[in-house]
């Protein structure tokens, strides 16, 4: 880039103008931003957030709980039998306490994670499960004393365990007490039991059960729904509806940008034209050939627009696809929704450029060209986060135009800003070169070539520009003369001859083979 001859002025409008066409100007024709993507997953269902309203009205019209369903499933009462045979064997172990149960202790059968919760589970209504399978499989079915069953209820595990840490002093406390007494009445001496039951809890053993309970009860809902045709359709609709939105706008806002760059090149013209003298139908004549201009431009651009579109929706899909897999982990914002879908779009034509580099670049100036593309991206970025700041905060009329121009002259300015930075500065310079260093020696050759025949063309320019000052006469019998020798060496001696006679400077001895190649290798 040439920095003398660099209109600063006209990138930053051109970058402007692209920028309002496309990521500042039509997404909100094109593109909806939802809170949680496009596709519904299991963390954001728990969170409430849902991608469809189907989804949502399926989960708010559930059936109710039915604790009888839930306690006569057929391994509950298997299980419940073959605790009852280790009970009488003395070898059954209380999981919350980890002491065995004597013969005379009463036991219950616990859901780890209550009935209650998993039958109210949203990621297991998305994943359409049976509730009463999962909440009986053996691994969240255990034993344990009937006072802590009863009092857990269907709490949660970390909050029963809480509510015992919050409970201990105080029952210890009357633990102590009714210990101290002499006697003890029958309901006393129950009151006792169930005490002593409760503090015995030990809240390690009580966390690592309710964990691993949880880690299959996880594992089987994400195994059943993001295996599903429920979730590939789901995420191969909103995938192909983004990767068209996405080309669309690209496209659109392209042919939008140069349509706007024609306009602006004509407008004066016509306007400085008619502005003394109005003729009706001499400005329906200039208007009509500015419109057959825009047109041929468009059309000249043709490829250019198809490009675009496939690299727009090659970012959509990306974009999608990524959306998706964060709201697996955590629920994304519009704002990130919309940063990850701008950033691929830049990061689509960097891989091209990366990966095929169609203009076989040197090392160092591929990796200057991804690094801009990169960084346009990041401005892209940058202008987003503008745009969303400021929307929040300009509630007045035109407040949202006023935003979005904003974020696209701050893409715009930072661009450029970037990229004179990686074009001009020392240090982006020192890597550039340095990179090229790795360049193969077929690279080299060439490069070097390149050189020679670039400074061969322009001393040819100059020795174009000289005036022989001969008559047509004259430079007819040099021509005739150069013909009629039949061997190089006197056509060198006739072309050395006229060269001293018309004084003319070379920059190598005419006839010296050694002298004309020292010449080239300084080039």
């Amino acid at each position: 880039m040439n920095t003398a001859r660099f209109d600063w002025g006209e990138e930053l409008h051109q970058t402007v103008v692209k920028s309002l066409t496309t990521s500042f100007g039509l997404d909100f024709l094109l593109l909806e931003d939802k809170h949680g993507g496009d596709v519904n997953t299991i963390h954001n269902a728990r969170e409430g957030v849902y991608a469809t309203d189907a989804e949502r009205q399926r989960y708010e019209q559930r059936e109710g709980y039915d604790s009888h369903h839930y306690h006569s499933h057929e391994n509950y009462i298997a299980t419940n039998r073959a605790g009852k045979k280790a009970h009488e064997a003395g070898t059954l172990t209380d999981t919350y306490t980890g002491e065995r149960f004597a013969a005379n202790d009463k036991k219950n059968l616990d859901h780890i994670i209550a009935a209650h919760e998993i039958h109210n589970d949203p990621g297991r209504i998305l994943a359409e499960c049976d509730g009463a399978d999962l909440a009986n499989d053996s691994s969240n079915l255990t034993f344990t004393n009937e006072s802590l069953n009863k009092a857990k209820k269907a709490k949660t595990m970390d909050a029963f365990v809480q509510t015992l840490q919050e409970q201990y002093a105080a029952t210890t406390q009357e633990i102590a007490r009714l210990r101290s007494q002499l006697t003890l009445s029958e309901q006393e001496q129950k009151k006792l039991n169930k005490l002593e039951n409760k503090a015995a809890a030990d809240f390690e053993r009580m966390k690592e059960a309710d964990k691993k309970a949880r880690a299959k009860y996880n594992s089987t809902i994400n195994r059943e729904y993001y295996t599903s045709s429920k979730f590939a359709k789901n995420v191969a609709t909103a995938t192909m509806n983004n990767a068209f939105r996405m080309g669309t706008r690209q496209m659109l806002g392209l042919v939008l940008a140069e349509t706007w760059f024609e306009f602006r090149e004509r407008i004066p013209v016509i306007f400085e034209k008619h502005r003394r003298s109005f003729d009706a139908g001499d400005f329906l004549q200039d208007a009509a050939e500015a419109l057959r201009a825009v047109w041929q431009r468009v059309q000249g651009k043709f490829n250019t627009f198809l490009t675009s579109f496939k690299d727009g929706a090659i970012g959509g899909v990306l974009s999608s696809i990524t959306t998706t897999l964060f709201n697996i982990f955590f629920t994304t914002k519009k704002m990130m929704v919309r940063l990850i879908r701008e950033m691929w779009n830049n990061l689509v034509q960097a891989f091209k450029v990366m990966v095929f580099n169609p203009e076989g670049l040197a090392p160092g100036q591929l990796a200057k060209a991804v690094s801009k593309l990169v960084a346009a991206g990041v401005s892209v970025a940058a202008g987003v986060v503008v745009n969303d700041a400021l929307a929040k905060m300009l509630v007045f009329p035109f407040g949202p135009e006023l935003a979005a121009f904003c974020g696209a002259l701050a893409t715009g300015i930072l661009t450029l800003v970037m990229n004179n930075f990686l074009e001009h500065s020392k240090l982006m310079k020192k890597v550039w070169e340095f990179l090229d260093t790795f360049k193969d020696n077929y690279q080299k050759a060439l490069e070097y070539y390149q050189q020679v025949n670039a400074a061969l063309d322009r001393y040819l320019l100059e020795l174009s520009a000289l005036e022989f000052a001969i008559d047509t006469s004259a430079l007819s019998r040099f021509s005739l003369h150069l013909n009629a020798v039949n061997s190089e060496i006197e056509r060198g001696l006739l072309l050395r001859a006229e060269v001293e006679r018309r004084n003319i400077a070379l920059p190598f001895e005419a006839g010296n083979t050694r002298s004309v190649r020292s010449w080239l290798s300084k080039l």
